[in-house]
């Protein structure tokens, strides 16, 4: 089955008037059925102007203007009058009309910094407390080492040694 329409194409839409849409894709569709099966090619699509997504089957659609001239088509085209989509989704402006301050955002902005920055400290401490515990240690088992000459006590410091520098590193 071969599509009417191409990709970037421009098309209308029947029950969509003065309106203009970009062709996304398309797909072919076999549709089964009790007595039998359909087959057909349903469009997505994008409304040139403002932007709304739509479906539609391909019997709705007729021809405005093929790719090649469709950037040409749109910088001569009349938006006056264009009509307001009729889709039902949520605009998010109607539930936050009012974007926060500069001053606001700015002052959110330093709260951010200001936590990021504790965060950051509070981590380093906790890195330098556990790079000293791993030092005492080393040290401990380097003194038990030298104070009874046991390898025992020189592979652990080695142990917590490499520790250290996987640690530090």
């Amino acid at each position: 089955m071969k599509p009417k329409f191409a990709i970037g194409d421009i098309v209308a839409v029947d029950g969509y008037k003065d309106r203009i849409f970009y062709v996304d894709c398309w797909r072919e569709v076999t549709q089964h059925e009790e007595y039998g099966a359909f087959d057909y090619v349903e469009y997505d699509l994008t409304d040139a102007i403002n932007g709304e997504w739509l479906e539609a089957d391909s019997d709705d659609l007729r021809s405005v203007c093929r790719k090649s001239a469709s950037e040409d088509f749109l910088m001569t085209y009349d938006m006056t009058n264009y009509p307001e989509p009729t889709s039902t989704e949520i605009n998010i402006a109607d539930y936050f009309p009012k974007l926060p301050s500069v001053e606001s955002v700015a002052e959110l902005g330093k709260g951010l910094e200001k936590v990021a920055s504790d965060m950051a400290k509070k981590k380093a401490k906790e890195e330098a407390k556990q790079i000293d515990g791993l030092l005492d240690e080393y040290n401990d088992y380097m003194r038990l080492f030298e104070a009874f000459g046991d390898a025992e006590y020189k592979t652990k410091a080695d142990g917590v040694m490499t520790k250290l520098r996987r640690e530090a590193g």
